[in-house]
């Protein structure tokens, strides 16, 4: 007899209660991007035909999805986490951080509401 592990297995009951609900071979964050640069598009050149831009959309949300079935989660996920603690720090530190100051953000650059004082 062998101790080898025969590798990781998947039950198929775990896989399909883990996965994000799908339509149409998208989750419906995909559907939701798709259907924001579509109807931006539509309104930019009010032209019917633009809505035909949909489906290489789709497709091309259809092949992130084939890849990683979360995939827009976890790009909607970064961008709260990356993008937002750019924006906000960004003029203070500069650079992209997650500071333990309140940031008051306006036309002039950024500055602490408050002064830190450290206790001994």
């Amino acid at each position: 007899m062998s101790d080898r592990n025969p590798g990781l297995l998947a039950d198929a009951l775990f896989v399909g209660l883990t996965r994000p609900p799908m339509r149409f071979g998208v989750t419906f964050t995909a559907l939701l991007v798709n259907a924001l640069i579509t109807m931006e598009l539509f309104v930019l050149t009010k032209q019917l035909l633009t809505l035909l831009v949909a489906l290489p959309v789709h497709g091309v949300c259809m092949l992130a999805c084939a890849r990683d079935a979360r995939f827009f989660d976890l790009a909607m996920l970064w961008m709260r986490a990356r993008v937002g603690a750019f924006l906000t720090t960004f003029r203070f530190f500069r650079s992209a951080s997650l500071g333990p100051h309140r940031v008051m953000l306006g036309l002039r650059p950024a500055r602490r509401l408050e002064l830190l004082t450290v206790q001994a």
